[in-house]
């Protein structure tokens, strides 16, 4: 984090080669280090998730919808191309006609593939059928960008910084060295974001965790505590009344073995 932050040195190796891919800053580091074989496939495996964006970006032209959790302030390849859309049904359909294949379709979230790489179409951002932001807020940030040559329409600084810190809290129970730099270098404005779309909490926590891992040298990625990060997400959607009535669809998730593994 320090070499990402200040240009420190950083000799590669093995262990550090590991952790940059657990932090999902591997492409960023290796640019600046220089990885030789590794950098190159690295570089390869970012070619097919730009064409993949190219495609979706083409193939959703005429609807309304936001890259998220895609352009970045750090060089990475994503697991994943992800989009805000209000119309998820409807894009889901171009995609299918682009040459795409539904594979997962759930109330919040459509999910579809090709070439290896899965795009996912979000109505609102959410985690086990629970909803923990809401996407009208967040599309009124939207804004244009580039994502390595490709022009497309992604979230503003501010409103992205704000979805990582949700994200990491709410979705994935963990925080990455991509989340805190994103909420570190991005996140002048996000308070005022959070305060809107209710998750202050969720980015004072990783701007505490970003701290620690800087001055302390804490590990990451940092696992937040469970189950307090699952039952935090069914919290936040029951203190909000624009987000309860997600959890209606939660019934449909108590016999899914992955519910089961969260709250271990």
């Amino acid at each position: 984090m320090k070499a990402l932050l200040g240009n420190a040195p950083v000799a590669l190796s093995e262990d550090v080669i590991e952790a940059a891919r657990k932090n999902k800053i591997l492409l960023e580091l290796l640019e600046r280090a220089g990885g030789g074989a590794l950098l190159a496939k690295e570089r390869r495996r970012l070619s097919v998730v730009v064409g993949v964006v190219e495609e979706v970006e083409k193939a959703l032209k005429g609807l309304n919808h936001v890259f998220i959790k895609l352009v970045k302030p750090v060089r990475y390849v994503p697991a994943d191309v992800d989009v805000l859309t209000d119309r998820p049904k409807a894009a889901a359909r171009l995609l299918v006609a682009a040459g795409y294949r539904l594979v997962v379709e759930e109330p919040y979230t459509l999910t579809l593939r090709k070439r290896g790489v899965n795009v996912d179409l979000y109505l609102h951002p959410s985690k086990a059928n629970v909803v923990f932001m809401r996407a009208e807020r967040l599309m009124r940030e939207a804004e244009p960008a580039s994502f390595h040559g490709v022009e497309v329409t992604a979230l503003s600084r501010p409103a992205e910084a704000s979805l990582a810190a949700a994200h990491a809290v709410y979705k994935d129970g963990e925080v990455t060295l991509n989340d805190a730099l994103t909420v570190a270098m991005w996140g002048r404005g996000a308070a005022e974001t959070c305060a809107e779309l209710r998750c202050a909490a969720a980015l004072s926590t990783v701007l505490f965790i970003a701290r620690e891992i800087l001055t302390k040298g804490m590990p990451a990625p940092y696992p937040l505590p469970r189950p307090l990060w699952p039952l935090r997400t069914l919290w936040k959607a029951l203190a909000d009344p624009e987000l309860a009535p997600s959890l209606l669809q939660l019934p449909r998730r108590l016999k899914d073995p992955r519910l089961a593994q969260l709250l271990r």
